[in-house]
C-alpha cells in the first residue's frame, strides 16, 4: 500500500543537494517576504551560528517546516507550503556564492546540478519559481553573477520581483559586512547544522488538508496535544487514574475557556517566560528544555501552579477585562492599547507581574502605564524583534525574584533616560505615515482617546487614516497656495497633525476636494458630525496652513509627551544654532 504521508527532519544539505527538485505551482501567491523577514532569517542564523561556535553545540537549528506533493522515489516536489522560506534560502545561497568566490562551486550545487553541455544536458535547478517569475529568478538569483546584477539594477520592478531585489540587496549587504571567517562558518553551519521538517504526500487533497491545519491552527498549536498526553500520562502513573481523569477535565476546561488557539498562545508565552529568549526550536522541544515543572516531570505542579493561574491571567489580559475594586478601568485601558500593538512580546512580563501582584491594583495600574510607554517606544522607534525580546526578557527577570515587592520604580527596564525620551519624541514628531506603517493607526487612535473627554470608549474597527492636506493636491487649489513649496508640503503631509481617523466607506476620490468641501462632506457621517475629536477639530478650521499645522503638531505631540512623561533635558551634544 502506498504511503500517504511522510514527515522527516532533513538537513539543508540533504534537501538542496539533489533529493528534491522544488517547483512552486502557479496557484501559489507571488513571493511576498519583505526585508524584515529576510533580515530576521539572516540575523537568526548568524546568532545561532555564533552561539554554536561559543558553546560547541552540535544540535540542529530548526528553520521550520514545508509541505510537499511528492512521490516516493521522484525528486520532483510541488510546494504546497514553504515557498517563502525555500525562495529566501535559495537567495541566501546565491548571496553567499557572490560573497565567497572560493566556495562558489560548492554553493552552486545547492542552486542547481550543472549539466554536461557536451552531452546536451541542461542545468537541473533545485528550485523552480512560479512560471511568471521562473526565468527572472533563474537569471538573477540562481545563475552565477545574477545576484550582483539584480542588486545593481535600476529597472522598475513590482511585486515579487521587487521583493527579490530588495531582499537580495539586504542579504548581500549583511553577508559582506561579516568577516570572511564568519561567512565561511555561516555557510558550513547552514549546510550541516540547520534543518527543515519536510512533510510530503503524493495526494493533493491530503497535502492541502495538512497545509490548512498548519496555517489555521498555527505550527505552535500541535504540541499542546502531545504535552497534554504526556502530562496526564505522568499523573496517571504517579497519582492514579482518578487524579488523571480530574486533571483531564481541568485541562479541557481551560482549553475551552481560552479557545484552542489562545491556549496554544498561552503555552508559547509560558515558554518565553521560562526561556527568556526567542524560540529556536519547536514549542514542544523548548517546553521540554525550559519549563521547569515539565522538565522535572512534576505534572500536577505544571497544571496547578503554572498553566491554571497563568490561564486566568491571560484570559483577562487578552480581552482587557480585569475586574478589581479600584482602578480596573485604568488597567484595562492600558491593556487595550497594548493589545493594539502588532506584536505580543510584551505579554510574558505582563503575565508574570499580574500573577504576582493581582491583588494590588495601584501597582498594577502604574506597571501597565509604564509597560504601555515601553511598548509604544519599541514600536515607533522600530526596534528589531531580537532586541524587543531581550528587552522584555530583562523586564521579566526583574519581576520574578521573591525579593521584588512590586515597586515599579525599581524596575530599570521601565525607566527611561533622557536619550530614549528624545528618540521617542523625534519619532512621534516625524513622518509617521510612511515611516511607521505598523504603528500609525494605533498612535492616532491613542491620541484620539487622550484628546477626547473619555466619556465613551471608541471601538470602531473599519477605519483608515485620512490626509487632510492631500497626498496629491490639485495644481490650482488652495492647498498649493497654502503650501507652494513642494518640500515643505511633503514634509507636512504624513505627520501627525495632518492625519485624522475616518471610516473606510468614505469615497477615496473625495480626498482631493478643496478644503471647504472636503471638511463639510468628507469628515462627517450620514448627516451627523464625525465621532472623532481629531476630525471635528479639522472642521472647525477655516484654512489649513503651515502655521496652523505647526501649532497643531506641537499640541498633539505634546499630548503624547505628557501622557508618556517624555519631557527630557536638552541634548547637550546637539549642535547649537548658528548665531544670527
Amino acid at each position: 500500500m502506498a504511503k500517504t504521508l511522510e514527515a522527516h527532519d532533513k538537513l539543508i544539505r540533504e534537501i538542496f543537494e539533489g533529493s528534491y527538485q522544488f517547483e512552486i505551482p502557479d496557484y501559489q501567491r507571488p513571493y511576498a517576504w519583505t526585508i524584515e523577514q529576510a533580515g530576521e532569517l539572516f540575523d537568526d542564523l548568524v546568532s545561532a551560528m555564533q552561539e554554536a561556535r561559543i558553546n560547541g553545540a552540535s544540535s540542529q537549528y530548526f528553520l521550520g517546516s514545508i509541505v510537499l506533493i511528492k512521490n516516493d522515489r521522484e525528486p520532483k516536489s510541488s510546494v504546497v507550503d514553504g515557498q517563502q522560506r525555500l525562495s529566501t534560502l535559495t537567495m541566501l545561497f546565491a548571496v553567499l556564492r557572490e560573497a565567497m568566490p572560493h566556495a562558489a562551486a560548492d554553493i552552486t550545487d545547492f542552486l542547481y546540478k550543472k549539466g554536461k553541455v557536451s552531452l546536451g544536458e541542461k542545468n537541473e535547478y533545485r528550485l523552480i519559481a512560479r512560471e511568471e517569475d521562473a526565468d527572472f529568478f533563474r537569471a538573477n538569483v540562481q545563475e552565477p553573477g545574477g545576484i550582483a546584477q539584480l542588486v545593481a539594477s535600476t529597472d522598475k520592478l513590482e511585486d515579487s520581483r521587487l521583493r527579490f531585489r530588495e531582499n537580495a540587496a539586504l542579504l548581500l549587504a549583511k553577508a559582506r559586512a561579516l568577516p570572511v571567517a564568519d561567512l565561511d562558518t555561516l555557510w558550513k553551519f547552514l549546510a550541516n547544522d540547520c534543518s527543515l521538517v519536510v512533510i510530503s504526500t503524493p495526494d493533493l487533497e491530503a497535502a492541502y488538508r495538512i497545509f490548512s491545519v498548519l496555517n489555521n491552527r498555527g505550527l505552535d498549536l500541535a504540541p499542546i496535544d502531545i504535552i497534554k498526553a504526556e502530562v496526564l500520562g505522568l499523573i496517571r502513573t504517579t497519582a492514579g487514574e482518578a487524579k488523571s481523569r480530574a486533571y483531564a477535565k481541568e485541562w479541557s476546561r481551560i482549553e475551552k475557556t481560552l479557545g484552542r488557539e489562545d491556549f496554544g498562545n498561552l503555552l508559547t508565552h509560558l515558554r518565553t517566560v521560562y526561556a527568556k529568549q526567542k524560540a529556536k526550536a519547536t514549542l514542544l522541544k523548548e517546553f521540554q528544555e525550559h519549563v521547569t515543572e515539565y522538565r522535572e516531570k512534576r505534572p500536577i505542579d505544571l497544571i496547578d501552579k503554572v498553566i491554571k493561574p497563568y490561564a486566568e491571567v491571560w484570559d483577562f489580559v487578552r480581552d482587557a477585562d480585569f475586574e478589581a475594586t479600584e482602578l480596573a478601568e485604568t488597567i484595562n485601558e492600558h491593556l487595550s492599547w497594548l493589545n493594539r500593538v502588532d506584536f505580543k512580546d510584551w505579554v510574558p512580563p505582563a503575565l508574570v507581574y499580574f500573577k504576582r501582584f493581582r491583588q494590588q491594583p495601584k501597582r498594577l495600574a502604574e506597571f501597565f502605564r509604564l509597560l504601555e510607554r515601553l511598548t509604544y517606544f519599541l514600536l515607533v522607534t522600530r526596534v528589531g524583534i531580537n532586541e524587543r525580546i531581550e528587552t522584555y526578557a530583562a523586564l521579566t527577570k526583574e519581576i520574578e525574584p521573591d525579593t521584588f515587592d512590586g515597586d515599579v520604580t525599581t524596575l530599570k527596564t521601565l525607566a527611561f533616560i533622557d536619550k530614549q525620551k528624545r528618540e521617542f519624541v523625534a519619532a512621534l514628531d516625524g513622518d509617521i505615515y510612511r515611516n511607521l506603517p505598523k504603528a500609525r493607526m494605533a498612535l492616532v487612535l491613542r491620541l484620539e482617546s487622550l484628546v477626547s473627554d473619555g466619556s465613551k470608549q471608541q471601538t470602531f474597527t473599519h477605519l483608515s487614516l485620512e490626509h487632510v492636506l492631500p497626498q496629491m493636491p490639485p495644481g490650482d487649489s488652495d492647498w498649493i497656495k497654502w503650501f507652494p513649496d513642494e518640500d515643505e508640503r511633503d514634509g507636512w503631509t504624513h505627520r501627525l497633525a495632518n492625519l485624522v481617523p475616518l471610516h473606510v466607506r468614505k469615497n477615496s476620490a473625495a480626498s482631493n476636494f478643496v478644503f471647504g468641501k472636503k471638511k463639510d462632506e468628507y469628515f462627517v457621517g450620514k448627516g451627523k458630525a464625525s465621532p472623532f475629536v481629531l476630525t471635528q477639530e479639522v472642521r472647525s478650521e477655516n484654512d489649513w496652513t503651515p502655521t496652523l499645522l505647526t501649532q497643531r503638531q506641537e499640541r498633539l505631540v505634546g499630548v503624547l509627551k505628557q501622557h508618556w512623561n517624555l519631557d527630557a533635558a536638552p541634548d547637550e551634544k546637539a549642535p547649537e544654532a548658528a548665531a544670527g
